[in-house]
């Protein structure tokens, strides 16, 4: 049995001042009882399977640096794990205090800064440095302390851990960890996840298992204060106080409030749905910050900002005014949690900015390089928001040259629909802009910026798109932004050009071979715009709860391909609480949603059925995306509860033993290619008899429910799908299909003026279809 440990007397000041409700009963101690600082331990005893478990790894480790030359990473880990399950749990009297770092964004960052923060106040300190952050690479820098458990006098351990979000519900109840951080919760690898309530599921249950643990939380993310009310643990609220003003966002993951699912109010907007917010309907708001940042100030050299760490706000030490070289607002959030849990865990307030000044990122991250002439700068983005912000530092530094890269390994998430939420639109402002894309998923990237209006041809690699473009003044710098697997090939590649002897060895990209076409395609022209009484309506229902899967990529899709065209369009956004007028609308999109979002939407849309059912029987143009096409039936499920639908398919969803994921293909009479696309649902669709589907799909076990091989619904002018991508992006027939629909209903309705537009007149669609074809051979 385990010593037990009590808190350290550094760490007394992250105690709250008062318990917070339920927390009232909560012990103050945090965690059993440990050795007095200054005596030599050698740890607790452990069994005869975790000694076995803890030597295979040991030789497997040695092994792994002295035989093979490589680093000991996960494998260690795995062994020991693989003889010994809770091996964690036996391993954890190694450490004095430890820290958990988990969150979408930000997790290697806000880490490796506590873990130097730890070590230059001359802690010892155990940390997975190199991100392995699933179970074995936790346990594996576990296994490495253990190859040293006697400590000499004065020693005090602590461990510093990266942590996979879904992972946290293994770690957690076996490290029993003094401290847990959680940054903030984006969209992010929904094939892998699933949505976003799924991931605070997982969290909520890890902090359940280890109640003592002090939970340090970006309280100005709604989904994580929404974590931090629903379990036991002490917490810390930390967040910014005030509006920077610095950036923006269009997108938010979740404006609901976890209470009562009313929208939430903000006083100001950081980004994505980091603020200062609050439910009108019940009160719920973000709570009172106990370590917090305020003037913050962005210059040329980076942020500047003040940080209150916990404690007497009358004590001079727990303030402290920080400057960081980074750009980006989430460097502040992810300084001011390293340096409150680094505090927190025994490190000096007052060495912190040392550490900030000589932090250096890792394998790569926010370094820049000198090669082939010019200075690049090199970051890792992978989801919406991380993009976002890497676009606005592009655009903070007047940025012409840049290449993006997209995989869609296992690591990256197979499902890319979220980059038609990255704002790439304000680059196109840009003059001059010369862009390139690279990647396994680079036709996709391609598509995407071709409706952002910015030409990008595709590269093999950034060497290639730097040889593109040495025509360009020298002092001018080259940004390039790849996601998760796609990086490190980049940072390979800059690496080799940076050295003294490196040239140009990769051919230039031809940028002219789509001519006149391509130009018009992108904006550069349009043709005289036709006449027409009142522009196409496009109504974008709900944007703001319902487009979990790049959803509003479809109302871009169709707005450009009528600009393109000549035909006035506009898109008219319709959010919880607006007027809903179909009196004049010509094409409406509805995408899919958290099941929050999608109940939120529910609730608001039942007392509009009989007009949205009239607009449909009257022929009403409609593309309806996942969780909206299974509310248009008659009921669907949320968890165990049945939901009512709106009744205007003949069609119901059930509960499914898990989830179908994955690239589809759905033969259709609409189109002589299929249509593709990426599904992931867990309800399974469907259809009477009397209901037509949009088509067959091509890969078993996928579609509606897996079982009878259809594929979406066609209900007069109403398409209804379970396909991502978003479906327009690389299936334009089926666009093109919707404007025709729309064109052909106003001319029915007696507006002379539609026959004019009719028939479509053809557009290059070249990039459309090559992505369609790299799509298909992604199919199993």
């Amino acid at each position: 049995m385990r010593p037990v440990r009590r808190i350290l007397p550094h760490q007394r000041h992250l105690l709250p001042a008062q318990p917070h409700d339920a927390r009232a009963a909560q012990p103050r101690t945090l965690r059993r009882r440990q050795p007095a600082i200054g005596t030599i331990t050698t740890g607790a005893p452990m069994s005869i399977t975790s000694n076995i478990a803890t030597t295979a790894a040991g030789i497997a480790r040695w092994g792994l640096r002295s035989v093979l030359h490589r680093s000991g990473g996960a494998l260690p880990g795995k062994i020991g794990l693989a003889i010994d399950p809770e091996l964690i749990a036996h391993l954890a009297d190694l450490l004095d205090a430890s820290v958990v770092v988990t969150g979408t964004n930000g997790k290697t960052t806000t880490t490796n800064l506590i873990a130097d923060a730890v070590s230059a106040s001359g802690l010892t300190c155990v940390c997975n440095r190199a991100g392995n952050n699933m179970e074995t690479g936790i346990t594996g820098a576990l296994l490495e302390a253990s190859s040293e458990r006697r400590r000499t006098a004065g020693t005090v351990r602590v461990g510093v851990f990266e942590c996979d979000e879904l992972y946290t519900v293994r770690v957690l109840p076996r490290l029993k960890p003094t401290h847990f951080v959680l940054l903030n919760l984006f969209r992010d690898q929904l094939d892998r996840y699933g949505e976003i309530d799924h991931t605070q599921d997982a969290i909520a249950g890890a902090l359940a298992s280890s109640p003592e643990t002090v939970l340090i939380f970006n309280a100005d993310d709604p989904l994580c204060t929404a974590i931090a009310d629903r379990v036991p643990n002490p917490r810390v609220p930390l967040g910014i106080q005030g509006a920077t003003g610095t950036e923006t966002s269009r997108m938010a993951e979740s404006r609901f409030c976890a209470k009562c699912n009313a929208a939430l109010e903000y006083e100001y907007l950081q980004y994505g749905q980091l603020g200062a917010y609050r439910c009108p309907a019940c009160g719920w708001e973000r709570p009172k910050l106990e370590a917090w940042t305020h003037d913050v100030s962005l210059s040329g050299d980076g942020y500047s900002f003040c940080l209150h760490l916990p404690g007497n706000t009358a004590d001079p030490a727990r303030e402290l005014t920080l400057t960081t070289a980074y750009n980006g607002l989430y460097m502040v959030y992810n300084i001011m949690a390293a340096c409150t849990a680094a505090c927190a865990l025994g490190a000096s307030p007052s060495r912190f900015q040392d550490v900030l000044d000589a932090y250096v990122p890792t394998g790569g991250r926010m370094t820049r390089w000198r090669a082939i002439g010019r200075t690049v700068a090199s970051d890792l983005a992978k989801n919406p928001v991380g993009f976002d912000r890497q676009i606005q530092q592009i655009k903070a530094s007047n940025g012409r040259l840049m290449a993006f890269f997209l995989n869609d390994a296992e690591a990256d998430g197979r499902d890319v629909s979220w980059i038609w939420d990255v704002d790439f639109e304000c680059l196109a402002e840009a003059p001059g802009i010369r862009a390139f894309v690279g990647g396994s998923r680079a036709n996709d990237l391609q598509v995407r910026l071709k409706y952002a209006g910015i030409d990008a041809p595709i590269v093999e690699s950034v060497e290639q798109a730097l040889a593109s473009v040495t025509d360009e003044p020298a002092e001018d710098d080259f940004f390039a932004v790849a996601n998760y697997t796609a990086f490190p090939p980049v940072v390979a590649d800059l690496k080799r050009l940076s050295s003294e002897d490196a040239s140009i060895t990769a051919p230039q990209v031809d940028q002219t071979a789509h001519g006149e076409q391509a130009a018009i395609a992108t904006g550069d022209e349009l043709p005289a715009p036709a006449v027409l009484d009142r522009p196409l309506r496009i109504v974008h229902l709900y944007p703001d709860a319902l487009n979990l899967y790049g959803d509003g990529g479809n109302a871009m899709v169709v707005e450009r391909r009528c600009a393109w065209r000549g035909i006035p369009a506009q898109i008219d956004n319709v959010h919880m609480g607006d007027e809903l007028d179909l009196a004049t609308a010509d094409i409406i999109l509805i995408g899919g949603g958290a099941d929050r979002d999608q109940l939120a939407v529910a609730h608001e849309l039942r007392s509009r059925r009989d007009e949205l059912s009239a607009y449909v029987e009257d022929d009403g143009v409609m593309l309806a995306i996942c969780g909206s096409y299974q509310l248009l039936g008659r009921s669907y499920y949320m968890g165990d509860d049945k939901i009512e639908g709106l009744g205007i398919i003949a069609a119901d969803t059930v509960r499914g033993d898990g989830r179908l994921t994955g690239n589809v293909a759905v033969k259709t009479e609409l189109s002589s290619d299929p249509f593709v696309g990426f599904e992931n649902h867990g309800g399974r669709t469907f259809l009477d008899e009397c209901e037509h589907p949009l088509g067959v799909s091509t890969v078993p076990g996928t579609g509606n429910n897996g079982k009878d091989g259809l594929e979406g619904c066609l209900h007069r002018n109403l398409i209804g799908t379970y396909l991502h991508g978003p479906a327009l992006s690389k299936n334009p027939d089926l666009a093109d299909w919707l404007i025709e629909r729309a064109l052909e209903r106003r001319l029915s309705a007696g507006d002379a003026q539609a026959e004019a537009l009719l028939p479509l007149s053809p557009l290059n669609d070249d990039r459309e279809l090559s992505a369609r074809a790299a799509a298909m051979k992604l199919l199993p």
